[in-house]
């Protein structure tokens, strides 16, 4: 019996291929923006822990170096926060491009995959339809071949 072969299956394989790009490209965007969330986590989290520090400078005798340098830190760390932030929004951008992206890689893939399931079902028809033909012309010769011994039988 037969195989089936659907006549796209090149252009399945590519659209395959394709939405698997789509998927890498996205993830290495989502990679990226865990990445600069947790890196602006990070800076939160020292801005939290020098301001507890600066509250044992200014306790009794006030260390202005220590003042100083929680300002400059702080004042840096912001400019970061800032930039970081702008990355982000950016990265959000290429993320939802991404997305759509994808969303047209899956449905160009899925409307082959379909076409090629109708084509599957089609030719699965045909095979029976042949099956049963086959077997119909089968019964036919067997029953002549009945037929023609039980004429010579009585003859």
């Amino acid at each position: 019996m037969a195989s089936f072969r659907f006549r796209f299956e090149i252009l399945l394989a590519h659209r395959r291929r394709e939405e698997e790009r789509c998927q890498r490209e996205l993830a290495t965007q989502l990679r990226k923006q865990m990445v600069m969330r947790g890196q602006l986590s990070s800076m939160q989290t020292d801005i939290d822990e020098a301001r507890r520090d600066l509250g044992g400078a200014l306790v009794g005798a006030v260390d202005l170096t220590a003042v100083r340098g929680f300002t400059r830190f702080t004042a840096q760390t912001t400019v970061r926060g800032r930039q970081l932030v702008e990355r982000l929004a950016q990265l959000e951008h290429l993320i939802a491009y991404a997305r759509k992206q994808l969303m047209e890689a899956v449905r160009q893939r899925k409307a082959l995959d379909t076409l090629r399931e109708r084509d599957r079902e089609a030719w699965q028809m045909e095979q029976r339809q042949a099956e049963q033909a086959q077997l119909d012309e089968q019964a036919a010769q067997a029953w002549a071949r009945s037929r023609c011994y039980t004429s010579e039988v009585w003859a």
